[in-house]
């Protein structure tokens, strides 16, 4: 059975003002920190039920252009390459990951859905099964953290970025990517806008509440942005009830046709740059993406 939230889940205030255009989902911002946050807390089984809808299959589409970014991302990462190890954290049909082994990292990941954690070890990954509050004790230290698209599915960041500094040697980095409250589509869309999703997504950051999140961990943010549209989840908002909604991550979807352009047109490449600049200091693109890194361990670590 699900139970209200009545303190922050980031700095445990109780000044904690109901969002009411958000009611459906149950949102309310803390007054003092400024995170966004479903006050519901869904049980275990909810979350299990909600999560069998999950399509893991492995003829899933994998974007060649997000291959791609991916290879971009682990070059990125190569200076922090000590250990060689990786962990990805929901790390789904492994994707990630087996760029990675491609690569040469030594690979982790953990996964909340069993039929997911499967197709991971038909490949090779070593994937355990659960949340990272489940299955910490099991992991080695490592070098590099991956959270894609996983933090606004958490309600306790707190534990979540404690387990993060646990995992990580000093000097080791966080990759996050997680969507952006303020992008440019949700104060237009409203309840409308899928990214707004109970009980999928349960906390919603901007790059504000993100650093303040990490550095509460003692993280330090090397660089946070905000980049991205999507035309997909904007046509889904606007088509009429009973209109199938279209897969943004699909080959044959707005949002990939988009970004095949932006790959094989020069000026198209010159535009997205440039999209992309606005959306970041305005800090209105869809996703925001940023590196932290852990700083010295200090004496008083609050570990699980």
């Amino acid at each position: 059975m699900e139970s209200v939230i009545t303190h922050c889940i980031l700095c445990n205030s109780t000044s904690l003002k109901p969002l009411s255009a958000y009611r459906n989902h149950h949102l309310c911002r803390c007054s003092s920190c400024g995170l966004i946050f479903s006050q519901h807390n869904p049980d275990s089984h909810q979350l299990k039920e909600f999560y069998k809808q999950y399509s893991y299959d492995e003829y899933y589409y994998i974007s060649p252009i997000t291959l791609k970014r991916y290879r971009e991302i682990l070059s990125s990462l190569e200076k922090y390459r000590k250990l060689n190890r990786i962990l990805d954290v929901g790390c789904g049909n492994g994707i990630f990951l087996s760029v990675a082994k491609e690569m040469g990292w030594e690979c982790y990941g953990t996964e909340y859905s069993e039929k997911a954690v499967e197709l991971c070890r038909k490949q090779g990954l070593s994937v355990l099964h659960g949340s990272l509050s489940d299955v910490y004790r099991q992991l080695p230290e490592v070098d590099v953290i991956i959270s894609i698209e996983v933090l606004e599915h958490i309600n306790t960041p707190n534990e979540e970025l404690s387990l993060f500094f646990a995992l990580l040697r000093t000097g080791g980095v966080v990759y996050i990517t997680t969507p952006n409250f303020n992008g440019l589509l949700r104060p237009i869309l409203k309840e409308k806008y899928d990214i707004i999703a109970y009980p999928e997504h349960l906390t919603y950051y901007t790059p504000k509440t993100l650093r303040k999140a990490f550095r509460n961990h003692h993280f330090r943010p090397l660089w946070v942005k905000t980049t991205g549209i999507s035309v997909s989840r904007l046509k889904n908002a606007l088509n009429k009830v009973g209109v199938k909604h279209e897969n943004p991550y699909t080959a044959t979807s707005s949002d990939e046709s988009l970004r095949e352009l932006s790959e094989t047109k020069w000026f198209m490449d010159g535009l997205k740059k440039i999209v992309n600049g606005i959306l970041s200091i305005t800090g209105t693109g869809l996703t925001i993406k940023g590196i932290f890194v852990k700083q010295s361990s200090p004496d008083s670590i609050h570990t699980f």
